[in-house]
């Protein structure tokens, strides 16, 4: 992966090797004419456009810079026929790499309307929401720590839930930026919740090599003087993990420099109880899945218990996150979970809760 990388200045001026779909070179697509007539027809679209904008490759082939491109995509659905171009998205310098990848040039509208996750990424719209987790101290409930989850802002400030964050990304190949913007705005924001422990997201898939993926996050841990052993890295497997070994370097990075980390949504997806012996996180995270109606459903509770099991085994402490409802919740703390999570508590708020508005809140339901 060495290649993908380049020599910038990270966010707190040291320099480091940061990936680049993190400082992305100019976006570009390679368009492909069935016969040079169709390509005259083009360059005449093109006469008012610069130098760095468009490159000639021969007679039936046009690399464009990316807002060249999607105008032309309008352009030509009235003037060319369009149903008889394709391109793929490609570097200027290497136009031709994915040309067995290449589609009709009207398939692209995803690509155009998932454009402004860009400029969100580097306008830096993003804030984060807190969630608490709670630990019984002494029968009573206490804040543990604080789940930090991103939201991007509109330019109108409304809020871009997660989901469609990253279903954009995905689109734009822009995942891997989009998780360490969310990170690190995270850490920006870790002093809020003072000697809290902080649970920060990250998508496993979106790393490369851990000292230079990771480096500015560290960097700014650092500077800003946030203690590692407060830092959870909580690994989100919206895809799964092919390397297993490649996890688990990730993983021993973060704790070799200090940190601790979780592993989310166990039960169900990619993270089958039989990961948590490989992979040996601090806090094992039950998916929703089993944590909705597990007081009234056996095979909930079987798959409840073989986590909290398998979980204090290792000496992990074993969450149940989502929790709704307060029969859940005895059932799970009878059962033995260590930390909850969920609606019951707290929504994700734009303020982090404290411990005197926890109790004030689960008196106002009780």
């Amino acid at each position: 992966m060495n290649d993908k990388h380049l020599d910038v200045k990270n966010e707190v001026g040291e320099t480091n090797l940061v990936c680049d779909v993190c400082v992305p070179r100019a976006k570009g697509y390679s368009v492909f004419f069935q016969d040079a007539h169709s390509m005259t027809l083009l360059l005449d679209y093109l006469k008012e456009s610069s130098a760095d904008e468009y490159k000639l490759i021969n007679n039936t082939t046009v690399w464009l810079l990316e807002p060249v491109f999607f105008s032309f995509v309008d352009y030509a659905a009235v003037h060319l026929g369009e149903y008889g171009i394709e391109a793929v998205e490609a570097e200027v310098f290497n136009p031709a790499k994915n040309k067995n990848n290449k589609k009709p040039i009207h398939q692209f509208a995803k690509e155009r309307e998932t454009a402004w996750i860009d400029e969100l990424i580097s306008e830096n719209r993003i804030i984060t929401h807190y969630q608490p987790i709670i630990r019984m101290e002494e029968n009573i409930p206490t804040i543990y720590g604080h789940e930090f989850l991103s939201r991007g802002l509109n330019k109108d400030e409304s809020i871009i839930p997660p989901y469609k964050l990253f279903e954009a990304a995905r689109v734009r190949n822009r995942v891997f930026s989009l998780d360490r913007a969310c990170r690190l705005q995270s850490v920006r924001n870790a002093g809020i919740v003072k000697d809290k422990l902080i649970f920060i997201n990250f998508i496993p898939t979106a790393i490369y090599v851990p000292e230079h993926c990771l480096a500015s996050t560290f960097a700014l841990i650092k500077e800003l003087e946030v203690e590692p052993s407060q830092v959870v890295f909580e690994v989100v497997e919206t895809d799964e993990v092919q390397n297993i070994d490649h996890l688990k370097s990730i993983l021993s990075y973060y704790r070799k420099h200090g940190f601790k980390y979780a592993l989310d949504d166990v039960g169900t997806g990619y993270n089958h109880v039989d990961k948590l012996e490989l992979l040996d996180p601090d806090v094992v995270k039950l998916a929703i899945d089993y944590v909705n109606g597990v007081s009234k459903d056996k095979l909930k509770q079987e798959v409840a218990l073989a986590v909290l099991q398998r979980s204090h085994a290792i000496g992990a402490l074993a969450l149940a996150e989502g929790v709704e409802h307060i029969d859940d919740y005895h059932f799970l703390k009878d059962m033995g979970y260590d930390l909850f999570q969920g609606y019951m508590f707290a929504k994700p708020l734009a303020v982090p809760m404290t411990d005197l508005e926890l109790h004030s809140s689960l008196l106002q339901k009780s």
